[in-house]
């Protein structure tokens, strides 16, 4: 039987969002800090955070370091959050310039942890913080379709805070990952935590795996000269919304689809 591409994306999906999608991706180590497992949505959402940031390059290593931080912070007898509010970071980070993950430096992710304190200080989660920002951003504005949340928590970040994407057409892909955890709700991979955010303007986080699959595929064109085009701001549009077509009202689910696939091949 010859399936549409339809029916192929949306089985890709049924079959790469799984429990089993967690052992070998960083989205693993948040569900280990949720209310039912010990923790507290204000754990979840620091360490789903600091995952996402450090989600680039070979997943061995990414899991590797994220896992190095959650050492320190078992080893301090504190819960993340407390942990980043005490600034016990600050025992671990320093200002050095040496590199702690690729390119990102021991001073990168001390910078990193003091904006996340900064939040964590004024509310009690991050998701109460980042709301609040939206609401104000968007309450004046009249053409709401072209604001996304990520780049009003980029922009809340200093400018000092390598680790975060602050390229206002950039495609933002760790955060746009980082909104995905909070918000789908209803899946084994994704925690749904932040209510008040609409998953249909979810934007999908542009992975090579993503990007080369969607060519693949079609969803997306290469450019003049055959090559697979920039992962922009304007790329995730495109592509999250063809994915609204395939999964409408949750188009970030296309993301295990392409996501998946892409990992396999």
């Amino acid at each position: 039987m010859c399936l549409s591409l339809k029916e192929k994306i949306i089985l890709l999906a049924d079959k790469y969002e799984t429990p089993e999608f967690l052992q070998k991706d960083p989205s693993q180590f948040m569900h280990k800090f949720l209310p039912q497992n010990g923790g507290s949505v204000r754990d979840a959402e620091v360490v789903a955070f600091l995952s996402a940031n450090l989600a680039f390059g070979r997943r061995d290593q990414i899991l590797s370091h994220i896992q190095i931080i959650l050492d320190k912070i078992k080893e301090s007898k504190k819960s993340p959050a407390q942990w980043v509010l005490d600034g016990e970071y600050e025992k671990i980070f320093d200002e050095s310039k040496k590199s702690f993950y690729r390119m990102y430096t021991f001073l990168d992710m001390k910078n990193f942890f003091r904006n996340l304190q900064i939040f964590l200080s004024q509310k009690e989660t991050l998701g109460d913080f980042f709301k609040e920002k939206w609401e104000n951003l968007i309450k004046n504005i009249q053409n709401k379709e072209e604001i996304f949340l990520h780049s009003v928590i980029a922009e809340s970040f200093c400018g000092e805070c390598a680790l975060i994407c602050r390229s206002k057409n950039g495609a933002a892909k760790k955060l746009n990952m980082f909104l995905r955890w909070m918000v789908r709700e209803n899946s084994p991979v994704d925690l749904g935590l932040w209510k008040w955010y609409d998953k249909n303007r979810l934007l999908i986080p542009l992975d090579t795996h993503v990007m080369q699959e969607a060519v693949k595929f079609s969803l997306i064109e290469k450019t003049s000269s055959g090559k697979i085009p920039s992962a922009n701001l304007k790329t995730a549009v495109a592509l999250s919304k063809k994915m609204s077509e395939y999964f409408p009202g949750d188009p970030a689910r296309g993301d295990f689809a392409l996501f998946g696939l892409g990992v396999d091949n």
